[in-house]
């Protein structure tokens, strides 16, 4: 699969410009029903779920966390937030969307992910591969898109992390009629979220190291890295 970071450039830069252009304009806000958010996963729509319903099934989750985000955002103005975000989110949807992935959550200091499962007729080995290899295009991203729009206007910078995991996942639908959402549920969701806390790097679980498929000549490494009580490997090109 290859990736093409043009693409994610030019949308990159498409958003960013134009939150730039609305943030002297930002006025009164809208609500209404809106379809849930996750309901981009195969097999898995909100619509035809009941609440309580669960289908369980294997991913392999990915994280990709803006480390110091609160500090990051006491100390900037928010008009600032509002366009560096803008940059950043539809960059960060754009690599996932290229490596096969599905964007399942939006939180404010990152974004969750699910790769692989029944319905995508991806293997384990192929999903945690494209997991990994989308970490290090993020990554990528971050540093040689998002951050130097952000650098000519004096914005600050982001600094991420990434971790992914793999493993079961319990897929259900939760909340209420006027507001539900389908919600993923697993220790490797909870795992790939703690990897995500290194700064500029990419940590696979040792679930996906072993999965990754071997190839003669294969150029990336695996390197023994620790973050608190969890353990992983970070994920590196070759030099």
């Amino acid at each position: 699969m290859s990736f093409n970071i043009e693409e994610t450039r030019k949308l990159v830069f498409q958003y960013y410009t134009t939150a730039k252009e609305k943030s002297g304009i930002i006025s009164k806000s809208f609500s209404e029903r809106a379809e849930a958010i996750s309901d981009v996963i195969p097999g898995y729509s909100a619509n035809k779920m009941d609440f309580g319903d669960y289908l369980k099934d294997n991913f392999s989750p990915l994280f990709i966390d803006i480390r110091d985000s609160t500090h990051r955002a006491v100390n900037m103005d928010p008009k600032y937030t509002f366009i560096s975000m803008h940059a950043f989110f539809p960059g960060v949807c754009n690599v996932i969307e290229q490596h096969g992935g599905y964007v399942i959550d939006f939180m404010g200091d990152g974004v969750m992910a699910l790769f692989g499962g029944k319905m995508s007729k991806t293997s384990n080995y192929n999903s945690s591969q494209q997991a990994g290899l989308c970490g290090l295009h993020l990554l990528e991203v971050v540093n040689s898109v998002i951050n130097p729009l952000l650098d000519k206007d004096k914005i600050w910078k982001f600094s991420c992390g990434v971790g992914v995991d793999h493993g079961p996942v319990v897929v259900t639908k939760i909340g209420t009629d006027n507001n539900f959402d389908v919600k993923a549920f697993g220790v490797c969701i909870n795992n790939a979220n703690k990897l995500s806390k290194a700064f500029n790097k990419v940590i696979v679980s040792k679930g996906v190291k072993n999965l990754w498929p071997s190839s003669e000549g294969g150029k990336l490494r695996f390197n023994p890295f620790g973050i608190g009580e969890s353990t992983g490997y970070e994920l590196l090109k070759p030099v």
